[in-house]
């Protein structure tokens, strides 16, 4: 049992998560470190996955956690040098990019200017799109702060570029990032006051000053319920346990309380779960098919 699991304000009774998931085809999720963001976007994928739809889990780098092997599901790896080197592909440029990137100097380059490596990376997620590489594109994106800047940095540099094919790559990234049909960002914290109020910051640029369409935030790792006993005639290191429960898990529905009332989002409570890896994504991919059941 979940504690504190919120109300889902203007929504009605059941959604199968593949409605959720068909919602838009780039699903990026950033939330602040140690939140479980990977976990998170791991068990999305695998979610969306089992019910059928071709699914590509994009990831930035290699430490992230292992997600179960799927027949719908697939996995790749972007890093700016990589990006670059598709590009310069896709352009007929193949063989020059295959050596640049032997020599190291793709990944060097790709990373030179402000903000080139977060275009470049936004460019290949675009591609995946465009192309039809899947069915639904779930992101392990970025920490919530560098979120912002991942998703500023095309209109950045179009102000610095107003032409030529970083220009067009820049508004291609920008059309796709503007359409909620096309892409959200689910936001991913814990029930706790500080990341709680970082979401909501992060959040709020996103959606008020970037104009990204935000899906439901996720609050994960909300501890169990805390019964009320009767603590007369208890141990007293019984009695201190119970307190300190207690306390949390005031301080757990206060930042909830927070949550809902800054962002008018739908919440979507997953609770803590006392394991690691596949075992992990496996106990939240249960919990995420009852909670979207939820949602309409």
């Amino acid at each position: 049992m979940r504690l504190f699991a919120p109300t889902l304000k203007g929504l009605s009774l059941l959604m199968e998560p593949h409605h959720f998931f068909t919602a838009q085809r780039v699903l990026i999720v950033a939330g602040k470190g140690g939140v479980g963001k990977s976990a998170v976007a791991g068990s999305l994928a695998l979610l969306s996955a089992q019910s059928g739809l071709r699914t590509l889990l994009v990831s930035f780098d290699a430490e992230t956690i292992a997600v179960p092997d799927h027949e719908h599901l697939e996995k790749v790896i972007v890093t700016p040098g990589r990006a670059l080197t598709d590009y310069l592909a896709s352009k007929g440029m193949g063989l020059i990019s295959r050596q640049l990137a032997k020599s190291g100097i793709v990944e060097l380059v790709a990373t030179t200017a402000p903000g080139l490596d977060d275009l470049l990376v936004l460019g290949r997620i675009k591609a995946f799109e465009k192309e039809l590489r899947a069915d639904v594109i779930i992101v392990d994106g970025p920490a919530a702060g560098h979120a912002i800047d991942l998703v500023r940095a095309p209109l950045q540099l179009k102000r610095a570029l107003s032409s030529g094919p970083i220009a067009q790559q820049a508004d291609e990234v920008l059309a796709m990032l503007a359409d909620g049909n096309r892409c959200k960002i689910m936001m991913v914290t814990t029930p706790a006051m500080t990341p709680v109020q970082e979401t909501v910051e992060a959040a709020t640029e996103l959606r008020d000053d970037v104009h990204i369409v935000l899906a439901p935030v996720v609050i994960n790792k909300c501890e169990q319920e805390v019964p009320s006993i009767d603590t007369n005639g208890l141990p007293q290191e019984l009695v201190d346990a119970y307190l300190y429960a207690t306390q949390r898990a005031t301080a757990q529905h206060d930042a909830i309380a927070t949550l809902k009332t800054s962002l008018d989002l739908p919440q979507l409570a997953i609770t803590r779960h006392r394991c690691e890896g596949v075992e992990l994504v496996n106990a939240i991919v249960k919990e995420l098919a009852e909670v979207l059941e939820k949602l309409s």
